[in-house]
């Protein structure tokens, strides 16, 4: 326990030092992101299912606060947010509001509330007072609070706050989860809340002995209710006092966290004065941008990605980055490889310290020689960690996932962030993860072994039986029929049957493109206007393989299918494989690198090139290799996708087939659209601008297809294409949160609000290309 304490405290050290070296005030940026909301539920949501709000988060925090939208709640900050292991909660409309009384009377207050990055303030007045409120995170637990109040009178302060009893829109927690039941108990100047143990993987979990505490430098003592309390004191006329918050998981947190509130409540003002100077630091970057527009945009895409930073609990261990506190599926500490590349990428930039933290979260994590539950795929980084650990794990967790894995970026961004810190230590200790990485996606996912891995799906209790076959099911009618065994499945398939196997699901999430039409996902309506075009159902149909080790062992399954998006990005990463063996000294290692990304590419435009519709496409893998060494034709016939221009971000293609490949891009009726490059072409057959992967904007895949363009010289194209995004995209100028994905035809937001990836490439998009000088 001691060395992990050293091991925080030494990363805290480490930050703080060197972000005390900064002067000047903080770079200010109002209402970046609206943080206003007073919400009546303990889980409201939005028209997809998230937090409606957006709290204010900081540090790695595990709680956050909203700013008051009336004027009856200001004085206090609304809805404090907890997250409850892996789900987001809002435990109070009110808690801790100020309230003023003179001679008896209530002092009415008004004023202005707002945000700036790193901070919430209120700035009220009333008849001969004037009040101040500054919220600031101030630790990975706490946030701090200072109240200054001027005024040449005395005053009678009251706090009050009230929990919610609603759950949702349908049920009082105590209908949802009898045992919650929350209790308020009555602390030095403050209060303590304790929540009871509740395990539902999928709403709503807490140990049991998690806690939320307020604790005041005013003398103070508080009255608990049942569900509330109250308090006052009485203080002269100018007064300046300060206020502890901080939301623990468990009571070994709680006395570990109460240990430092100590040393928070005695020099209150040295902890916000870091604060303050750890926000000017991260935002020193902004003041490369010329456009206030472009700059305030950046300073959202910070805001965002701090937010999202969690500090270590449960079984992460390491500081990570959710995709979205505020999403219903990805808030806690929820780490999934293929985000941690794109934001670590980012945050090297900022935050050089977490982004290394980010990936160590994932590689923390990677399958072991000799482990109990996979021992077949060491080296493989599971889909999804989180601070529950799967049943098979010995834990309760439902979304920890080792069903796949995410597509092999990680050297690029090991390298990338690298490149920001020159940490050749911390390189040292990556090479041979990322190795072992690599050797699984040759070892387990490479089914016709011709170096050109697929995407798959692992051993799994979702994917097969405990002999090894198969899961698939027949659907039925209204009904369905679980079956096992992959002659079975083929043989229903090639009759018509409607069959669909949970391992196409698994293998669409290894590709980070979940339900994209590529791999056989099409709407049943749009699979009937494809029969009617002379289409055939087996066209949308796929196969899988069993993927074997040299003695017989069965190791999992590859879709029957060469993913041209994963084969570029294995060249990519076996260059900047290369790239590191050579800085580390591996000159051997280094060449066989090279080499390999050199006869990856050569194939990829050999085999996955359609030169007929000038676009690149995923492989059939067919029963006999072609005479010209691929495995099978391009499968054209499901569509155009972001896929196709992989090989250009990559900088796999030839300047022939880059060109051909841009001027689909750019052609109106396939992806430049309202809100260009969507996840699918216009002419897919599968497209719907609003289904999830076959039709929304997503801003890695728009991010990977201009910085292709960019490679092959169409700097230009690039440029409008962003500002097209920029200035169509609703409230990303503005001050809405940064959205999940957008509408291709009309720019409305979809998705997650505050969605890490989105913010990672926003970043990339304002930082590395020469946008136009004047605000979109």
């Amino acid at each position: 326990m001691q060395k992990k304490e050293n091991i925080m405290t030494a990363f805290y050290h480490a930050i703080l030092c060197a972000l005390m070296l900064l002067s000047g005030s903080s770079l200010a940026f109002n209402n970046l992101i609206d943080r206003v909301g007073e919400p009546s539920m303990m889980r409201p949501s939005d028209e997809f299912k998230h937090s409606p709000y957006s709290p204010f988060f900081d540090m790695g925090a595990w709680h956050g606060h909203l700013l008051p939208s009336s004027d009856e709640e200001l004085g206090g900050f609304t809805g404090h947010a907890v997250i409850a292991e892996e789900y987001l909660l809002y435990i109070a409309k009110r808690f801790d509001r100020l309230q003023l009384y003179r001679h008896g009377e209530r002092v009415p207050l008004s004023g202005e509330v707002f945000s700036q990055p790193g901070v919430l303030i209120q700035k009220l007045h009333g008849p001969e007072v004037r009040v101040t409120l500054t919220l600031r995170f101030v630790d990975h637990r706490t946030s701090l609070l200072k109240t200054h109040i001027e005024s040449p009178h005395q005053h009678t302060l009251r706090f009050d706050g009230q929990l919610l009893s609603q759950f949702d829109d349908k049920r009082t927690h105590t209908q949802a989860f009898a045992d919650y039941q929350p209790v308020l108990t009555p602390i030095s100047n403050g209060i303590r809340v304790e929540f009871g143990r509740v395990r539902a993987p999928w709403e709503l979990l807490t140990s049991g002995t998690s806690s939320y505490v307020m604790q005041k430098t005013l003398p103070i003592t508080f009255t608990s209710e049942k569900n509330g309390f109250h308090g006052q004191a009485r203080v002269d006329a100018n007064t300046t006092f300060y206020t502890l918050y901080s939301h623990t998981l468990n009571d070994a947190e709680y006395k570990d966290t109460r240990k430092r509130h100590q040393a928070i409540l005695k020099s209150p003002e040295q902890y916000l004065q870091q604060s303050k100077q750890r926000w000017h630091s991260y935002l020193q970057v902004t003041q490369k941008i010329k456009s206030p527009s472009h700059r305030r945009l950046l300073a959202k895409t910070i805001e965002t990605l701090l937010g999202n930073w969690r500090a270590p609990a449960g079984a992460i261990k390491h500081h990570t980055v959710s995709p979205a506190v505020t999403a219903r599926w990805f808030s806690g500490n929820l780490t999934w490889p293929w985000d941690t590349w794109k934001q670590a990428y980012t945050l090297s930039h900022f935050h050089p310290l977490l982004a290394k933290e980010n990936i160590n979260t994932v590689f923390a994590h990677q399958i072991q020689p000799g482990d109990k539950v996979r021992p077949q795929d060491v080296g493989m980084l599971p889909d999804l960690v989180g601070y529950n650990v799967s049943p098979e794990r010995g834990g309760d967790g439902g979304n920890w996932s080792e069903r796949n894995t995410k597509p092999s970026l990680a050297a690029w961004a090991v390298m990338k962030v690298y490149e920001q810190t020159q940490d050749s230590q911390w390189l040292k200790t990556m090479y041979p993860k990322l190795k072992a990485y690599r050797q699984w996606w040759l070892r387990n996912r490479d089914h016709n072994r011709n170096g050109v891995p697929e995407y798959g799906a692992t051993l799994d209790k979702a994917h097969n039986n405990p002999k090894g076959q198969l899961k698939f099911i027949l659907l039925e009618g209204d009904k369905h029929r679980v079956l096992y065994g992959l002659e079975q499945f083929r043989t229903l398939k090639s009759q018509g049957e409607s069959v669909t196997l949970p391992a196409q699901t698994a293998a669409s999430w290894e590709s980070g493109r979940d339900d994209a039409g590529n791999f056989g996902f099409i709407h049943p309506q749009q699979l009937a206007e494809y029969l009617k075009t002379g289409g055939k159902r087996q066209d949308w149909q796929v196969d899988f393989a069993k993927n074997v080790s040299t003695h017989g062992q069965l190791l999992g399954y590859s879709l029957k299918q060469e993913s041209v998006d994963q084969a570029s990005y294995m060249v990519a990463d076996n260059r900047y494989l290369a790239k590191i063996a050579r800085l580390l000294g591996h000159t051997d290692d280094a060449e066989m690198f090279a080499k390999a990304a050199q006869q990856l590419s050569d194939y990829i435009n050999r085999c996955m090139f359609d030169p007929n519709s000038g676009y690149y496409y995923d492989i059939e893998i067919a029963s006999v290799p072609l005479e010209n060494g691929c495995a099978g034709k391009p499968l054209s016939k499901r569509g155009k996708g972001p896929e196709g221009w992989s090989p250009l971000f990559n900088q796999v293609a030839t300047p022939a087939q880059a060109q051909a490949v841009r001027n689909v891009m750019l052609n109106p009726n396939e992806f430049n659209s309202h809100i260009p490059l969507g996840s699918a072409a216009l002419s897919n057959p599968a497209f719907g601008p609003n289904i999830y992967w076959r039709g929304r904007v997503w801003l890695d895949q728009f991010y990977f297809g201009v910085k292709g363009l960019s490679h092959y010289g169409y700097h230009q194209d690039a440029q409008q294409l962003i500002e097209k995004l920029l200035s169509r995209a609703n409230g990303l100028m503005q001050n809405a949160p940064i959205r999940e994905n957008y509408h291709p035809l009309n720019g409305a937001v979809q998705g997650a609000p505050n969605f890490s990836w989105s913010a990672a490439h926003l970043f990339m998009l304002l930082t590395e290309f020469k946008l136009s000088k004047q605000d979109v």
